[in-house]
């Protein structure tokens, strides 16, 4: 359940307002068989619905929507409440294993105002470059904020170079390139990158941090600390999930909420474990100071592979 504000203003009466949950979640190998185990994938909606927007990577739909299609009537299922919007099958060009992004949002109370998929041409940096989307919400402080996510390629500066592919620093170093061209094509500052970075380190040692722009430059805050656990049984502790926003987003966010969600511990270990190698990190955005609501409008016409009830 989702944790609670803060009381707000008095106006007429005593007003409580939840905070906003977003949430990103590397689902291990998420395709056909896995999101046909109603027994994962019960646990899996019961981490959705905690979440009023939730990123979802490593989704394997190479030819069509049906795993996408199969949580959304899952989590529906009781009250048509959420919506989703995915990315095109990952990385473009004829590679064969494939992945989405795939966002979930409650679309009573966050809207998708535009989206674009980042695009470096053939030989760019990324495997899976980052389906960049904008929302609006009448629940928060932050009138609209872009969502960036991204899973990068875990490969060490040996193994890229050895195999001719392009290491995990490389590819954080080249995530600060995709908000700036977020930030030119809406004029919003509010931005955060989220999902499963690789950044522990085991793919990011301690020496390549200052070669990283999204960790160099000041302008951007990691909410999930270096020694954060975001991953099952691998020792030492790997910080592979992270929340990063920009200085302005981060006025929006409240203090101290960024944080790893457990579900081993909340749902039963022996059934939980089979979803997962990673915990979701999450993160609150603060509700409007004055208490009061703004409306918004979802524009269908920018989101092509949104999905309504």
């Amino acid at each position: 359940m989702r944790l609670l504000c803060a009381l707000g203003l008095f106006l007429a009466l005593l007003h409580v307002t939840s905070c906003l949950l977003i949430g990103a979640f590397n689902i291990q190998c998420f395709g056909d068989r896995k999101s046909q185990d109603n027994v994962v994938m019960n646990i899996i909606k019961e981490i959705v619905l905690r979440y009023d927007i939730i990123l979802i990577q490593e989704v394997r739909c190479n030819h069509d929507l049906s795993v996408p299609h199969r949580l959304l009537a899952l989590v529906n299922q009781d009250s048509p409440q959420f919506s989703y919007i995915v990315s095109e099958p990952l990385p473009l060009g004829p590679d064969t294993r494939k992945e989405r992004y795939l966002f979930l949002y409650r679309h009573q109370k966050v809207a998708v105002t535009g989206c674009f998929q980042y695009d470096e041409g053939k030989r760019g940096v990324f495997d899976r470059p980052p389906f960049v989307v904008q929302f609006s919400s009448t629940e928060t402080d932050v009138e609209e904020f872009v969502l960036i996510p991204i899973h990068t390629s875990p490969l060490t500066a040996a193994q890229a170079a050895k195999e001719g592919k392009i290491s995990t620093v490389e590819q954080l170093n080249a995530l600060v390139d995709v908000v700036e061209e977020a930030k030119l094509k809406w004029t919003n500052d509010n931005i955060m990158v989220l999902g499963d970075f690789n950044a522990g380190s085991r793919y990011v040692g301690d020496d390549d941090w200052k070669n990283i722009r999204l960790r160099a430059n000041t302008n951007f805050h990691w909410l999930i600390d270096d020694n954060v656990d975001t991953t099952m049984a691998e020792k030492p502790i790997q910080a592979h999930d992270r929340i990063v926003v920009t200085t302005e987003m981060e006025k929006g966010v409240v203090a101290g909420s960024a944080a790893v969600f457990d579900f081993i511990k909340a749902y039963s270990p022996k059934e939980a474990k089979k979803v997962s190698d990673h915990f979701p990190v999450e993160v609150e955005v603060a509700p409007p100071k004055t208490g009061q609501k703004r409306p918004h409008s979802d524009d269908s016409s920018k989101t092509p592979k949104k999905s309504k009830p």
